[in-house]
């Protein structure tokens, strides 16, 4: 599949009352030809949680239910900023661009179709979130880069696993990301969001 990057949305930013905006302008300024984008789940996978905590859920069947709560994000994100459309195959992927619109990959077919048939298929784990789906999404695509969009601005110069001890990124994502060319997150809440990479174990900085 010829993308040229996956950008995940964070769920956090969809508290944003100016999502649409700052989405879309990010998106409008894009250079990168056929990107594909992936939504995370904010404050309704942290409600999962809770109620994993208090009624012992499991972690594996949480986590399936916290990606089917993706797809919730992911239709949302559909209906708020035109130019976005959500589609469920990788085959779709070519229809949207086509149609000149930025694909929103579904997660949970994704996860259901494509990694579970892989040979090393993610975890079904609390410490395996969006970050590491839209890692896979990059591995499995092809994609050269892969842009998180955050409500955070990391330092200059982390590791993935300096990123994943202050909580930047999850705990699995330097293992799922390490062969991804380019990793960068963009902090959407700033005026003037600008991309600071991430580097994998032993790159120079």
């Amino acid at each position: 599949m010829n993308t040229s990057c996956v950008i995940k949305l964070g769920g956090s930013l969809l508290e944003l009352p100016d999502l649409p905006e700052r989405l879309g302008n990010f998106l409008a300024d894009f250079s990168r030809p056929r990107p594909v984008l992936l939504c995370g789940g904010g404050s309704i996978v942290e409600q999962i949680r809770a109620w994993d905590r208090a009624y012992a859920i499991g972690e594996e069947p949480s986590h399936w239910i916290a990606v089917r709560a993706l797809t919730i994000t992911a239709l949302v994100t559909e209906r708020i900023l035109p130019g976005v459309e959500h589609v469920e195959t990788i085959e779709a992927l070519q229809v949207a661009w086509h149609r000149g619109r930025v694909p929103l990959l579904d997660p949970y077919r994704f996860l259901l179709d494509i990694d579970e048939c892989s040979h090393d298929p993610l975890p079904r784990r609390w410490r395996v979130t969006s970050d590491s789906i839209g890692a896979r999404m990059a591995v499995t695509l092809g994609a050269p880069e892969l842009i998180l969009l955050k409500s955070i601005t990391p330092t200059e110069g982390l590791s993935f696993e300096e990123a994943a001890v202050q909580g930047i990124v999850d705990p699995h994502f330097p293992q799922v990301a390490q062969t991804i060319p380019r990793v960068v997150i963009v902090n959407l809440r700033e005026n003037a969001p600008r991309e600071v990479a991430l580097r994998t174990t032993g790159t120079p900085v």
